[in-house]
């Protein structure tokens, strides 16, 4: 086994307690602060707090046409092999594409995406009537057009339609 010397040691202890402090800039003539520190106006909130999940808005986004096509070459149509996992907290997704295969397993599992939430990744799209086509499966539900090259590789898999839960990785 590797051994790890104080100093590491130290650090890991002691990088919860670092904490970068805010200055104040107090006494600074309105010219100064205002060429040098520009203002925007906008307050923070800080009543929020910081453990609730921010949902983000994406109905600002409703022409995707300019993110398509979307192609991911480390994934592709296919069978995959169900396998626990271990990712408490995970909000459950799906990664399909605008295949036979995944349209199908849309309409099979529409009801069951629906009632635990979760989102879809579309990863293979060729244009916005594809993506129309994905969305239609299975109405109520997020679906995005994204490149999944990273999901593929992190979670090890070569295929769509997948189900990626905190408890499991099916089909």
């Amino acid at each position: 086994m590797k051994q790890i010397p104080l100093a590491c040691y130290s650090i890991l202890l002691l990088a919860p307690f670092a904490q970068a402090e805010m200055a104040a800039v107090d006494g600074l003539h309105d010219d100064f602060a205002h060429a040098y520190l520009p203002v925007s106006g906008a307050r923070l909130n800080d009543s929020v707090p910081s453990d609730r999940p921010i949902h983000a808005d994406l109905s600002a986004f409703a022409d995707e046409a300019w993110i398509l096509p979307v192609s991911s070459s480390r994934l592709s149509p296919g069978q995959i092999t169900p396998r626990p996992l271990q990712m408490p907290g995970l909000q459950p997704f799906f990664l399909v594409g605008d295949d036979s295969q995944s349209l199908a397993w849309l309409h099979q599992h529409a009801a069951t995406l629906g009632e635990m939430g979760a989102a879809g990744l579309a990863v293979e799209v060729a244009d916005t009537e594809a993506l129309s086509r994905i969305r239609a499966a299975v109405p109520g539900i997020t679906i995005l057009p994204v490149n999944g090259n990273d999901i593929a590789t992190h979670l090890q898999i070569e295929h769509y339609p997948v189900l990626v839960t905190a408890t499991s990785l099916e089909q």
